[in-house]
């Protein structure tokens, strides 16, 4: 029988469940909305139905020798704890790991996505001809990680890498993680969609307010392609 590991990517938006082989390749994938609103116990059972779904499915074909779970926020390495999270706001000081072993019956492996991403580019992606990389991930928040000689670099506490936390301007928006001018809330998607609005309230943006009001509402995405099309306001936001 092959062996494969089962990856879990826990986005504030998007929830992916994915068998991978032993040489990298995805073996299947299944895709969800993350659920955020509805709660962590919501989200924590969505994700261990979707891995214990895929086991059950590969029986057959392979057995599964391990399961990574990449989760937004800063991570107690030891104890598997998420300690904060602006992503996933009821996630603070949340032992997930014990949570999703209990629920499976079997060990997990967590880690920040973030650095998750930054290894799986150093294994099989763009940095595989390097040891020593950084990662700037953009989505939902902003992440980034670090892989010094080959290896995710966690730093003392489990918080290096932290690029979407960095101050860019001391006088910007509030964040998530309580500081004020941070990357994230200027270069997220959540960031466009929050400028967006604002520009709307401000009344200077009549194709944002449009869009906003329409059945496809306002998002990173129809932010875009508003932009490409050439409206400044949209624009003036990417």
């Amino acid at each position: 029988m092959d062996k494969y590991s089962i990856g879990v990517d826990l986005g504030g938006t998007n929830l992916r469940v994915a068998a991978v082989s032993q040489g990298g390749e995805m073996l299947e994938k299944v895709s969800l909305n993350t659920g955020v609103s509805r709660g962590r116990d919501h989200v924590v059972k969505d994700m261990c139905d979707g891995i214990q779904g895929l086991i059950n499915k590969r029986k057959s074909s392979g057995s599964c020798c391990g399961i990574g779970i990449g989760v937004p926020g800063i991570i107690d390495m030891e104890t598997g704890m998420v300690r904060e999270s602006p992503n996933l706001p009821d996630w603070a000081d949340y032992p997930v790991r014990d949570e999703i072993e209990k629920r499976l019956g079997t060990r997990v492996i967590l880690e920040n996505d973030a650095n998750s991403a930054a290894f799986g580019e150093q294994w099989l992606g763009a940095a595989r001809h390097v040891q020593d990389m950084a990662m700037l991930t953009l989505g939902t928040g902003v992440g980034g990680g670090l892989v010094f000689g080959g290896k995710i670099w966690h730093g003392m506490t489990g918080m290096a890498g932290e690029l979407g936390h960095i101050t860019v301007d001391p006088n910007g928006p509030l964040c998530g993680c309580g500081n004020h001018g941070c990357l994230e809330p200027l270069a997220s998607a959540t960031g466009v969609v929050r400028m967006a609005a604002e520009a709307i309230a401000r009344g200077k943006a009549p194709a944002l307010a449009h869009l906003a009001s329409s059945d496809t509402g306002l998002s990173a995405k129809s932010i875009y392609e508003l932009a490409v099309q050439g409206d400044e306001e949209a624009r003036s936001l990417n």
